[in-house]
Formats: structure tokens, C-alpha cells, sequence
């Protein structure tokens, strides 16, 4: 088969799950025997570049900057967008579309694809098709959101917000036409798409409670590689080891687990990776709030680099204060065994159950978070009791054959063959 993955930004201008998922199931097909090509927005002068990255065929569509206003309009139409993903199809002549993720693109690409009668499936990596932001958190005052309300008003605020423009919060109003419209075009588009994925129980919940059909909704977990996985290496100094891996942004309440360390008045070590460069301001704020001398911040890691540190650190600690759906380091803990806390918010629960093989705090609660890593640190055998029960995680190559199948089922109904029935990860 000859599949074409689409997704919203990639390497190397965008780093991050949604993308590496993307080129990792690109290979992943190619070494099966597919063909597989990436078609992306990029932040290049208009027009078409065809270009590889990794080995993996790209289709460059380059639509100006990425500013937060363009990648909002360009939903309900570009036609430099559109004209080049015709031009993508017509060179790849891709057999079925992977949407993976439609942002800063015009959803009147899933109506040139069904023109083209071309199948597609579309997989639900974040909140986008209920929150323009992606993740429920709110621009204002960096709370936890349920998604429209009054017509989309607390979204026309959110936008204002976005664009650093407060005081024109009394206009908000004259922003409602363009959410509504949103949301007619998302439900109008969407409903050309044959099947969806939802790495996540929760996303999955809320994407029916949206409006998706709960009978084209698969629950399919992301899986992950594991090569490179160290054995567990305990310390045996006396002093418990944490470590936080990932993104060093606002929603990912990194100052949270600052703010609890810093009190915590025993023999313990905080390690912080991710890039700084992402959001300057808010690394200079943890760095500021950083009081204690046993917290260190390690930059980024490469995959090895996880593993060691995994391999090395007592517990990680995961706590974001936004819904996550899917983070791939969590499943990297359950692959390298290590005990995870985590907040107590929308998937997270679903990779850590409480006192069995991690622990979970209410999110954002300084408090909260202070104890359990208390509890860590006093309690004599929870950290062995907590690794010796950790999850499995879902191998890459099992998560490549479901989809796989579903590649394969939605390619033989459109040619009237006999499918078997796609199965869904219950």
C-alpha cells in the first residue's frame, strides 16, 4: 500500500510526540513493504518542495509563517494548501491518507481526498477538534477547560488572550461567528473520515461526547520502542533520586514539583530535563524558583539519554496540570520499569494506578505533591513494591500491526473486497 501521513508542522522546525509518532510510523511501513510519504505544513515561502527527512519522502507545503492567526484562518481555506496537496497526490498516488493532525491546514483537505477517492482515517493525538487551543487550558489564566461554552464566548476570550490583546476583551462577541463556523466545518469534514484512533480512554470519551461516532472510534494506545532499555541500576546511597523528562512549558507544571522540592527537607535529588529554548521565560522562572541545591537541570535528552537516566533515577515525575492523552514517557517508564507520580488528570490515570505502580497527586497542588514525595522517601519498600508492579508497555511492532489492519481493511472496502471487521483495543 502506498499510504500518505499528513500532519500539521515536522522536523526539524517542530519536534514533538505528534510529529515523531508520525516519521516512526512512516518507517515503521516502509520496512513492512509499504511505501509511506509525510505531507506538512512548513514555515517556507508558498509552494511545494518534495524533500525527504530520515529516509521518509516529505511533501513540504510551505504557507508563510506559523504566527498563532494564520494557523487558525487557514482552517476554513488556503488554496496554496489545498493546491498542494493535490500536487502531493497526484505525484504519490497514495492508495490511503493517515490524518494525523489538521491544524494551520484547510479541513476542506478531507473533502479533496474523499474527490479523489482516496480513504482516510484520522488519529486524535490532542483536544483540537473540541478546543482551538488544542488542550483545554485556557490562554487567560492558564486553567483547566471543559471546552465551549455560551455559544463559544470563553473561546473568543481565550483567542484575545492568545493575541496578547486584553483590553479588547469587550468585543469578544464579534469573535463568535468564527467558532461557531469552526465547528460546523470540523463536523461537517470529519464526517467524511472513515475511521478515527484515540491513543487514550479519556480522549476517546470526550471525542464521542463531541460528536464523533463512537462505532468509527478505535481505542489504539501508542506504541513504543524499546531498544535501548537499560536494567534498573538502585541506588543504594541513601537518597532518592526523581527526575522530570519532557517539555518545559507552562502546562507541564514543572514549578510545581519545584515549588514542593524545595521544602522537602530530606535526603533527595530533583533532576530536571527538556529544552530551555522552547519557552525562555518560563525556564528563567524555574531556575529562579529553584532554591534548594539538590535540584539540577540536565537540557535535553537524546533516546539514549532517557534510557540512562531512567535506568539511574528512583521515581519520575510526571505532572502536568493540562489533560494529557498520550505521553510517550510514560510508557517509557513502564518499559524501563521505574515507578512514576503523576497528576491525577485525564489519561494519566490510565498508565498509573495508585500505590500499585506509581502514585497520584491532585494536579497543581503544591501540597499534595510535597507528601508524596515524602512518602517516597519514608516509607521503606514503596519504591520496590511500585517497580516490581509496573505496567507493560505496548510494543511498537504489535501497535504497527493494528494499524496496519486498518489500513488494510479501509483500502478493501473502497475496492468491494470482503474485510475482516476493524478490531478495536479493548
Amino acid at each position: 500500500m502506498r499510504i500518505l501521513q499528513v500532519v500539521h508542522q515536522f522536523l526539524p522546525e517542530r519536534v514533538g510526540g505528534t510529529e515523531v509518532y508520525t516519521l516512526g510510523l512512516s518507517k515503521g511501513l516502509i520496512e513492512r513493504g509499504h511505501r509511506a510519504a509525510i505531507f506538512h505544513r512548513a514555515p517556507d515561502p508558498p509552494g511545494l518542495e518534495k524533500s525527504a527527512w530520515d529516509g521518509i519522502t516529505t511533501y513540504r507545503a510551505g504557507a508563510g509563517p506559523m504566527t498563532a492567526w494564520s494557523v487558525f484562518r487557514a482552517n476554513f481555506g488556503n488554496r496554496g494548501l489545498s493546491n498542494a496537496l493535490s500536487k502531493a497526490i497526484a505525484d504519490f498516488r497514495p492508495d490511503l491518507i493517515h490524518w494525523q493532525h489538521l491544524m494551520g491546514l484547510p479541513l476542506s483537505l478531507v473533502a479533496q481526498a474523499e474527490r479523489a477517492g482516496i480513504p482516510s482515517l484520522m488519529t486524535l493525538h490532542d483536544y483540537w477538534i473540541i478546543c482551538a487551543n488544542a488542550q483545554l487550558l485556557t490562554n487567560y489564566d492558564h486553567s483547566l477547560c471543559t471546552g465551549p461554552r455560551q455559544g463559544g464566548l470563553n473561546c473568543a476570550r481565550c483567542a484575545i488572550a492568545r493575541a496578547g490583546a486584553p483590553f479588547l476583551w469587550p468585543v469578544a462577541p464579534i469573535l463568535l461567528p468564527l467558532f461557531l463556523r469552526r465547528r460546523r466545518l470540523l463536523r461537517r469534514e470529519l464526517a467524511r473520515i472513515s475511521h478515527f484512533i484515540s491513543p487514550s480512554r479519556y480522549l476517546q470519551q470526550q471525542a464521542i461526547a463531541w460528536g464523533v461516532d463512537d462505532g468509527l472510534l478505535s481505542h489504539l494506545p501508542n506504541g513504543i520502542d524499546v531498544t535501548g532499555v537499560r536494567p534498573r541500576a538502585p541506588h543504594r546511597d541513601g537518597t532518592v533520586h526523581f527526575a522530570y523528562i519532557g517539555g518545559l512549558a507552562p502546562q507541564k507544571g514543572v514549578h510545581v514539583l519545584i515549588e514542593a522540592f524545595n521544602d522537602l527537607e530530606r535526603d533527595a535529588t530533583l533532576e530536571i530535563y527538556g529544552d530551555s529554548t522552547q519557552f525562555p521565560d518560563y525556564d528563567r522562572r524555574l531556575r529562579t524558583l529553584a532554591r534548594s541545591p539538590h535540584i539540577t537541570f540536565g537540557g535535553r535528552l537524546d533516546r539514549d539519554g532517557v534510557w540512562r537516566v531512567m535506568s539511574e533515577a528512583d521515581a519520575l515525575l510526571v505532572s502536568s496540570i493540562w489533560y494529557e492523552n498520550a505521553p510517550v514517557v510514560m510508557q517509557e517508564a513502564c518499559a524501563a520499569k521505574i515507578p512514576m507520580v503523576t497528576s491525577k488528570l485525564g489519561a494519566l490515570g490510565e498508565w498509573v494506578h495508585d500505590g500499585v505502580n506509581g502514585l497520584l497527586v491532585p494536579p497543581g497542588d503544591v501540597r499534595q505533591w510535597r507528601a508524596a514525595l515524602r512518602r517516597l522517601v519514608d516509607e521503606p519498600g514503596l519504591l520496590a513494591h511500585l517497580e516490581a508492579n509496573a505496567l507493560p508497555p505496548v510494543p511498537l511492532a504489535a501497535h504497527f500491526d493494528q494499524v496496519e489492519s486498518m489500513y488494510t481493511q479501509l483500502v478493501a472496502e473502497k475496492h468491494n473486497a470482503e474485510p475482516a471487521p476493524i478490531q478495536e483495543n479493548r
